[in-house]
């Protein structure tokens, strides 16, 4: 192991216990937010995971919704885990992935359109495992939680095909 890996491991470690992942939580959502937006993504404060600005439409309130994500790359597609923090319940997002087929995203500097596909079986737990691989507090945040964290897919879209949804 790598000394950067052994220095992230503690990192990821302290970052996810309750409190600072609340301070976390909280802040980087405040501040990514209108940060991305304004570098098309290039300064964030979560610096070190790949961070990406969903944008979708709310579920219920049917009003458009901005949240700032991190996430895992997957070739062009990116993962998405709903941990929520470690919090008992789904975040407000996975539910409006749920609800819609299409989303855009800021994603490494480009906007783009995506296919949303919420992995399951097989395809969920090899998600699960890359995405503890970047940020093992993962695993802490899933027995906090004491539910199954849902995991997505964001397939791009080729233009043509964005157009026609």
């Amino acid at each position: 192991m790598s000394i950067r890996d052994a220095v992230w491991r503690v990192f990821s470690r302290f970052v996810s216990l309750k409190p600072v992942t609340i301070f976390f939580m909280n802040l980087a959502t405040w501040v990514d937010r209108p940060l991305m937006r304004a570098t098309a993504g290039r300064v964030r404060l979560s610096f070190v995971i790949p961070t990406l600005l969903l944008r979708c439409t709310g579920a219920r309130s049917g009003l458009p919704r901005e949240v700032p994500l991190l996430y895992v790359p997957e070739g062009d597609a990116a993962l998405l885990i709903g941990s929520n923090g470690g919090k008992p319940y789904d975040p407000a997002w996975c539910h409006n992935l749920r609800a819609q087929r299409r989303v855009s995203c800021l994603l490494a500097g480009r906007e783009g359109t995506f296919r949303v596909e919420e992995l399951s079986g097989a395809d969920r737990d090899a998600a699960w495992e890359a995405a503890v691989a970047i940020y093992p507090g993962y695993r802490r945040y899933e027995q906090r939680a004491g539910r199954i964290i849902p995991l997505f897919r964001l397939i791009p879209v080729a233009d043509d095909q964005a157009a026609q949804a």
